[in-house]
């Protein structure tokens, strides 16, 4: 479906992030107990979820190539593609609230929180992009190879440059 190349840079992304949530979840829950955290498991987690993050989203981008269009072409999309897009979401709104929440309590948590779900979020996007994007790129190449030539135009009207 992808590249070896992209394959490995999304895999390796979403293992990054996931060590980067682990690492980082017992520094943060650790927080509020005694309102100070390891530094370098800090920085660990950051690293690790956030540059995992951007290492799936970017190869995720660039295989779904520009022409993606994800909210009319909905119906169409694969169903995988769909969960992940909603689950991404679903997380982003999940950390704001996590935020909005723990910020009541203490004012640096917040800060603690936010890669560790800013990194799967990233993760997810990237996925649900890549699969989207594949899907539209496969459904545009039958259209553009179906039976007569110029799928989906009426038949009196030729495509640019015919």
């Amino acid at each position: 479906m992808f590249a070896r190349e992209t394959k490995r840079w999304m895999v390796g992304g979403t293992v990054s992030v996931l060590v980067g949530v682990a690492v980082g979840l017992p520094a943060v829950t650790g927080f509020p107990a005694n309102g100070e955290s390891e530094l370098a498991l800090l920085l660990l987690s950051l690293a690790c979820s956030l540059g995992g993050g951007y290492a799936v989203l970017f190869p995720g981008i660039r295989v779904s190539g520009g022409d993606l269009l994800i909210y009319r072409d909905w119906k169409h999309h694969p169903l995988s593609g769909k969960v992940l897009w909603i689950l991404s979401h679903a997380v982003a709104v999940a950390g704001l609230v996590a935020c909005i929440r723990a910020g009541g309590g203490n004012p640096s948590l917040p800060g603690l929180l936010v890669w560790l779900f800013m990194g799967p979020y990233l993760a997810l996007t990237g996925w649900a992009t890549a699969v989207l994007g594949t899907a539209a790129n496969l459904r545009l190449a039958d259209g553009e190879h179906g039976r007569n030539g110029d799928a989906g135009q009426p038949a009196d009207t030729k495509a640019p440059g015919q």
